[in-house]
C-alpha cells in the first residue's frame, strides 16, 4: 500500500465544490494528506472577439478571479481544524484530458471527484477519468455529509483487492469503523453438464469462494478477524449486488480494487469496477489504483 500524501479535488463552480471541500477536508484528516490541490478546468478563459468588439467594458473571468473565487470557498467550506497545504490551480482546455495531465504532472496519489444526480452542471465525466486515470479515485455524492462508521470492501481476492483492504484497514485502524468485505461469486455457465442443479453448484461455488479467502487472508498477513460476506451473482449484475449489499449494511463507504490485465489494458478499470463506477447510488465509491501502472501507456489513452 502506498501513502496517500496528495489529492486533487475537481472543482467545476457549481453547488458540488462545496460538498467536495467538506467531504476531502475529512478525508485528507482520516488519510493524513499532506497536500490538496483544487483543479478547475475551463474550456475557454477568453470572451469571443465579436463580445469583446461589441462589449468592450465587458471582462471575461481571468483564472485569478476564479482563484479567488474557489479560495473563497476553500475558507467556508473546509469544515475541520487539519492543516494541510492547499494548492488552487486553474487551468484551459478539455477537463478529462487537463485532469488527467495534472494527475501525472502532480504526481497525485488520489482524485476526489462528484457524483451528480440531481445538481446543475455536467462537469468532468467520472467515468473517463476513472478508466485511464493512473491514481486512486474517490466518487462522493452530491448529498453526502462525511461519516464514516461502516466500511464494505469488494473483493476478488486479486492483487488489486489487496490493495483495496490494505488501505480500508489503514483507514479503519486504532478507529470505531466496522469494516466487512463482500464477495460477489457467480455460477459458470456450464454447470449443467455435471450433472448438478443450479444452486447445488452455487453452494460449491460459495465453497471455493470462502476458500479462497482464506487463502487471501493467510497469503497477503491480513489480520484473521476480518470478516467477508459471500454473495451470488444470479443475474450479471455485480454491481447491483455490491451496492446493494452496501445499502443493507449502511455503509458509508464502498472500497474496491482497480482489476487489472497485461499489456496497454493493464491501466484501465476491470468490468465490474467500471460498471460500478456507473452505477448511481449514494453511498461514497473509492477505486483503489496501483500508483504508476504502465505510465508509459497514459498519452495513448488520453483520448479515449
Amino acid at each position: 500500500m502506498y501513502k496517500i500524501e496528495r489529492l486533487l479535488v475537481a472543482i467545476d463552480l457549481t453547488e458540488m465544490d462545496d460538498i467536495l471541500i467538506s467531504y476531502t477536508s475529512h478525508l485528507a484528516e482520516f488519510l493524513k494528506s499532506e497536500k490538496v490541490y483544487f483543479v478547475h478546468v475551463s474550456k475557454n478563459l477568453e470572451l469571443p472577439e465579436e463580445l469583446r468588439k461589441n462589449y468592450p467594458d465587458l471582462m471575461a473571468p481571468s483564472d485569478e478571479s476564479i482563484a479567488d473565487s474557489i479560495q473563497k470557498k476553500i475558507e467556508t467550506a473546509w469544515k475541520t481544524n487539519y492543516d494541510c497545504e492547499k494548492v488552487v490551480e486553474i487551468k484551459e482546455g478539455d477537463p478529462s484530458e487537463q485532469i488527467l495531465k495534472w494527475v501525472n504532472i502532480k504526481d497525485i496519489d488520489m482524485m476526489v471527484m462528484g457524483r451528480k444526480r440531481k445538481l446543475k452542471g455536467g462537469g468532468i465525466v467520472p467515468q473517463k477519468i476513472a478508466k485511464v486515470a493512473q491514481t486512486s479515485l474517490m466518487m462522493v455524492p452530491e448529498d453526502f455529509e462525511f461519516k464514516l462508521n461502516n466500511i464494505v470492501v469488494s473483493v476478488d481476492f486479486s492483487k488489486h483487492a489487496k490493495l483495496a483492504v490494505e488501505e480500508a484497514v489503514a483507514i479503519s485502524e486504532g478507529k470505531d469503523i466496522s469494516l466487512t468485505l463482500v464477495n460477489v461469486y457467480t455460477v459458470p455457465s456450464g454447470y449443467h453438464k455435471t450433472g448438478k442443479n443450479y444452486d447445488e453448484f452455487a453452494t460449491i461455488m460459495k465453497g471455493h469462494a470462502k476458500t479462497d479467502f482464506r487463502d487471501f487472508v493467510k497469503r497477503n498477513n491480513f489480520p484473521e478477524d476480518l470478516d467477508c460476506k459471500f454473495v451470488l451473482d444470479n443475474d450479471d449484475s455485480p454491481a447491483d449486488k455490491i451496492f446493494g449489499f452496501a445499502s443493507d449494511m449502511k455503509a458509508d463507504m464502498i472500497i474496491m480494487g482497480s482489476k487489472g490485465r497485461t499489456g496497454l489494458a493493464s491501466i484501465l478499470l476491470g468490468s465490474v469496477a467500471e460498471k460500478v463506477v456507473k452505477y448511481d447510488s449514494d453511498i461514497p465509491l473509492m477505486i483503489v489504483k496501483e500508483k504508476g501502472e504502465n505510465m508509459g501507456f497514459l498519452k495513448a489513452l488520453l483520448k479515449l
